[in-house]
């Protein structure tokens, strides 16, 4: 058996109509329960003032009869024709008896048209509120629909920001920020692709190319096997460490970040590690690192990640030149910022820099262009967010945010 489902117009209107339901029926009873308690003191008071009251005017027309013969229906004025001094036992009682019956009836009608008019209002509200709500999801309901042809060779056309400011108008930029997002993702991965075909497409064309080589000759000499062994021994290292640094980028996603982290500790073992390699470039690392908060995190991936901030900030650094690190908490907050004074990054060049892969064009490295692309990883594992600005000439500066988790 299929299920039934309801879509958010129906759920609205139901809702609505429960709403609805439940309020009127809450004022039908108060005032039926009302008039319940209210009845009986009329109907007592009629017939006291019908048995023996002489409150009355004289001037009322005494000669016309109390009630019509053969009904039980008060008239418009059932007290016009009353004497009180031809009132016997048997007239009252009968007078009372009218008014009992008459009263009685009168709050039977009562109930009944109460409920005639609680389900009449019940039913014209819920259609009433099933069109309502109809015109207000009509913007939802093209929405969906243009949402619904969107794929990946359009991502770059965005819906339309037509109609007023509201939710939907709200809904709409969030959908287009985030197809920008995503086509970004989809041009990072196509480039990832492409790099990493061409990383591998070099050191196989050299294998082949030695090999081949190798095969042409007509007379080989051990010299020559061990030429082409050792150039075939180089290649395959090398894409042997660009596989496992595209591995360890996607092994450190699922890493635990069950070690208490003492940030200044981490930062101060790299400036330690990387000073020979500094002193060799004549750089200076200067450090102002301020005692900050454990928290919760993996001190391996935190000392990879900064690592590979400040040996580029030595490597392509001028000679006689510094890197400055500095550390602190601010606002709940651990902020790391590393600046050099570096030959810089082009604008252009500064979004690309944390694709993995990606080099800089203007730099001569040995690198895979993996190390910033780690880095940033690493950082978003630990919620934290990563910053560069440069300026060609003058130096480079990477800012970390890392909130702290105990």
């Amino acid at each position: 058996m299929k299920k039934l489902k309801l879509t958010l117009r129906w759920r609205v209107t139901l809702i609505t109509i429960l709403v609805m339901l439940i309020s009127s029926v809450a004022i039908v009873i108060f005032i039926n329960i009302n008039i319940s308690r209210i009845m009986p003191e009329v109907t007592n008071t009629l017939i006291v003032v019908t048995s023996g009251s002489t409150n009355l005017s004289p001037s009322q027309n005494k000669s016309e009869p109390f009630y019509s013969s053969g009904s039980a229906t008060l008239d418009s004025n059932p007290l016009s024709g009353y004497n009180p001094n031809n009132i016997t036992g048997e007239s009252a009682s009968a007078q009372a008896n009218i008014i009992t019956d008459t009263m009685h009836k009168a709050k039977n009608d009562m109930y009944l048209w109460s409920l005639i008019i609680l389900f009449a209002a019940i039913s014209v509200g819920g259609i009433v509120a099933y069109f309502i709500v109809g015109r207000a999801l009509r913007p939802v309901r093209l929405l969906s629909r243009k949402i619904k042809d969107v794929n990946s060779h359009n991502l770059t056309e965005a819906l339309p920001m037509a109609g007023p400011n509201d939710e939907i108008k709200e809904l709409t930029l969030s959908f287009n920020s985030m197809l920008s997002k995503l086509e970004n993702a989809f041009s990072s991965q196509q480039r990832f692709n492409v790099n990493v075909a061409h990383e591998l497409k070099t050191p196989l064309a050299v294998l082949k190319l030695n090999i081949d080589v190798l095969n042409e000759m007509q007379e080989k000499t051990p010299n020559d096997y061990n030429d082409t062994l050792a150039i075939v021994e180089q290649t395959a290292m090398k894409m042997n460490a660009m596989i496992e640094a595209l591995l360890d980028t996607a092994r450190q996603e699922n890493a635990s970040l069950d070690d208490d982290v003492d940030l200044k500790e981490v930062v101060s073992d790299v400036a330690e590690d990387l000073q020979p390699i500094a002193k060799k470039k004549e750089v200076e690392i200067i450090c102002n690192i301020k005692p900050v908060p454990i928290f919760k995190g993996n001190e391996v991936l935190l000392y990879r990640a900064i690592y590979n901030i400040v040996e580029n900030a030595i490597k392509y650094n001028q000679q006689g030149g510094s890197v400055s690190i500095s550390l602190r908490e601010h606002e709940h907050q651990i902020e790391l910022n590393i600046n050099d004074t570096g030959n810089g990054i082009a604008t252009e060049e500064l979004q690309h820099i944390f694709e993995p892969l990606y080099r800089i064009k203007k730099e001569m490295t040995d690198g895979y262009g993996l190390g910033l692309a780690l880095t940033k990883s690493a950082i978003a594992i630990h919620a934290g967010e990563i910053n560069v600005t440069s300026k060609l000439g003058q130096g480079t500066k990477f800012d970390i945010l890392i909130p702290i988790i105990r």
